[in-house]
């Protein structure tokens, strides 16, 4: 029980971590990067409503996809940590705050924070219910087509949305984000002998 609750302490601090960045920093300057957030973001520029309503919405949504299309150990080890992202983000968007700085160093610290909070989640084998449950239920139908490569047409149709909604240096400074975030992700896993 304690080794769990340790867990659940770090998969917390992750998602405290990578909702705080999105909140005050990619979703205030509409950086889009071709994730839940973003596309969340593009719905809520859409249809007027809240962002928060619509993120929550999603990742229930992919949380109960999830549990369909993966099963029950799936569903558990991603429950927690997508209560944890509903209740962080929702909160830290209901701050409404967002530093003034130039937009290129809000895509770097996000990317940082962004990346070792999924590192916390992803090191305690848990996921904050994005994308990848859709790309893995269709790789597990049709195993020719690769998870990566789904994945990448996805968040490539959401940063077209983006690109045509808020124009392409929201796209541009989205992608810096994802680099940076997917680098800390890359060298954290190194370090600390984590295959992610």
């Amino acid at each position: 029980m304690k080794q769990k609750l340790k867990s659940w302490f770090i998969i917390a601090v992750g998602n405290m971590l990578l909702t705080a960045a999105y909140a005050f920093l990619t979703v205030p300057n509409n950086m889009i990067n071709g994730g839940v957030t973003s596309t969340s973001l593009l719905i809520s520029h859409f249809l007027n409503i809240d962002i928060g309503y619509i993120s929550g919405a999603m990742t229930l949504f992919l949380l109960i996809f999830g549990f369909f299309a993966h099963g029950k150990d799936f569903f558990w080890n991603s429950f927690f940590s997508s209560i944890c992202y509903i209740v962080f983000f929702n909160g830290f968007h209901m701050i409404s705050y967002s530093p003034d700085l130039p937009l290129i160093v809000c895509a770097l610290i996000a990317g940082i924070l962004v990346g070792l909070g999924h590192f916390l989640c992803l090191y305690e084998d848990s996921s904050t219910v994005g994308y990848d449950v859709i790309a893995l239920y269709i790789h597990k139908k049709i195993p020719k087509w690769n998870t990566t490569i789904i994945l990448r047409c996805i968040g490539m149709f959401v940063l077209v949305i983006g690109v045509m909604t808020f124009g392409i240096l929201s796209v541009l400074y989205g992608l810096f984000f994802t680099f940076i975030q997917t680098q800390v992700i890359y060298l954290l896993g190194k370090k600390y002998k984590k295959s992610l």
